[in-house]
């Protein structure tokens, strides 16, 4: 006979996305499904060279060695220096924690605060990954429909009366919509923080990708509840798998405690590679054609959509990001779309599992991990399939 699992794994979501990441790698299929951003636009070099300077320095038995609980100094300290610069903060190096990616930070936010039954307000839709890892403690979720712009306000203002004990959300080029919070909403955000209990959780993993610039003001930046996090995984590796979070003085006693009885401390070898790779390199000058080629992948790809879709289709245009969500006329079932162009070697996500309610009618669409190519070809494809189908 054999041990039962915990009652709380009978609640946590399931997930498309890394199933659809081995599927994508089958050979002759094309995926727009993942998060991957584009290898193509990795520096293996300049991490290799980083790297030996880590261990061609005088400290590198330290790289090699456990670390501290909080991360490596060196690097909180650039976070938070960045932060500060372009996010409009007033942080400090003791306010950042080094985590194991950003995915690692909503699974500590998690435990930190919720109980079975306790409340957390969700953007609709809203990144899956962050949904099935808060699912693990038993939320309430309260969804919040996103709109152009931002949050539909009257339904924030609803969901916070409930007192939540977190608003989870992603202000800049979203995921799945590629969407960005309006510099009002941002504001209504930080001001519904302030009147009431309830911590903002505020995603910054696509911030760096705005194709002209941040998209506005961290809302971590005007109120003193929300935690704010990061990662370098869309920008330099996500192999590397480190994350951070920043959050408010009153919180850091408690985040150090649980990220001690997790893990110790994220990968301190990681970490100083990233803080030499960030020495050797000028950030804005290394994210400049980064964020030239995104900004050209998502025209030719929206370009191809707008030649080749059926009138019943829309679908959103992002100005920062890696995603485009399609969708397929109100009150239908999107769900053919996944699996025929499946059938004809395209792999896409459907959009359903990203929404808390409805988003039956909807597909998220990658556009960062294919080459032009690829991009042409899986167009074709789905344009084609959505002409049958819709």
């Amino acid at each position: 006979m054999r041990p039962s699992f915990a009652r709380r794994t009978e609640g946590v979501m399931q997930s498309y996305i890394m199933s659809l990441i081995e599927v994508a790698r089958r050979p002759g299929m094309i995926s727009f499904a993942t998060g991957l951003p584009d290898r193509r636009l990795f520096d293996p070099k300049g991490l290799e060279a980083a790297a030996e300077r880590v261990l061609e320095s005088g400290e590198a038995a330290d790289a090699l060695q456990y670390g501290a609980t909080a991360g490596f100094m060196p690097l909180r300290e650039k976070i938070a220096d960045r932060c500060n610069r372009e996010l409009g903060m007033h942080v400090c190096a003791e306010d950042v924690f080094i985590t194991n990616g950003s995915q690692e930070c909503f699974d500590h936010l998690g435990k930190l605060f919720l109980d079975p039954g306790d409340g957390i307000a969700v953007e609709n839709p809203g990144y899956l990954g962050a949904l099935q890892s808060f699912s693990v403690y038993g939320p309430e979720f309260i969804p919040v429909d996103m709109r152009d712009g931002g949050p539909d306000m009257s339904q924030l203002t609803d969901a916070f009366a409930r007192k939540p004990k977190l608003y989870y959300c992603v202000p800049n080029h979203q995921n799945p919509s590629g969407t960005s919070y309006s510099a009002d909403a941002r504001k209504q955000v930080a001001e519904a923080a302030d009147a009431g209990s309830t911590l903002v959780l505020e995603d910054d993993a696509y911030g760096e990708l705005g194709y002209h610039g941040r998209a506005g003001k961290a809302i971590a930046s005007m109120t003193q509840n929300a935690v704010l996090t990061g990662s370098i995984s869309k920008i330099i590796s996500p192999g590397m798998r480190v994350g951070w979070m920043v959050v408010p003085e009153w919180m850091r006693e408690s985040v150090s405690t649980s990220l001690e009885a997790a893990c110790l401390h994220a990968g301190s070898f990681s970490q100083r590679v990233l803080d030499a790779f960030l020495e050797m390199h000028d950030l804005d000058a290394y994210l400049k054609p980064i964020r030239a080629e995104y900004a050209r992948k998502c025209k030719l790809f929206t370009d191809l959509m707008a030649d080749g879709m059926p009138d019943s289709m829309s679908w959103t245009v992002p100005d920062g990001g890696m995603f485009v969500l399609l969708s397929s006329p109100k009150g239908t079932d999107a769900e053919p779309i996944f699996k025929t162009s499946m059938e004809r070697g395209l792999v896409v996500m459907p959009g359903k599992p990203f929404h808390i309610r409805g988003g039956a009618n909807t597909i998220r669409l990658n556009f960062a991990t294919a080459g032009d190519e690829e991009i042409k070809k899986g167009m074709d494809t789905l344009c084609g399939v959505c002409r049958e189908l819709f």
